[in-house]
């Protein structure tokens, strides 16, 4: 079972991180399908990160941690439109 533990310590925290990103680099009509798979990653996290809680694994640092920047990260990044946006608007009030 070492190669779970290997998973779950470090693959699931690159996982988590990479769609996070992904979500908010893509834009136009893939946005959707990387918010999609955010969201999808988010709910394994998230259910991932109660199994170890709930059996006091010795990662269960990491995963809320992993868990916590993917809840904040989505709520304070803004993605890609929001850029072109303020982009836009600054160059009109410069005109």
């Amino acid at each position: 079972m070492l190669w779970v533990s290997l998973v779950e310590t470090g693959l699931l925290p690159f996982l988590g991180l990479a769609t996070l990103f992904g979500s908010k680099l893509v834009s136009g009509p893939w946005a959707r399908t990387a918010e999609r798979g955010f969201f999808g990653v988010l709910i394994a996290v998230a259910i991932i990160t109660c199994r170890t809680v709930v059996t006091l694994d010795d990662c269960w640092l990491l995963h809320t941690s992993t868990l916590g920047v993917m809840i904040v990260g989505a709520l304070s990044i803004p993605d890609r439109d929001s850029f072109d946006h303020r982009r836009a608007v600054r160059f009109y009030e410069s005109i």
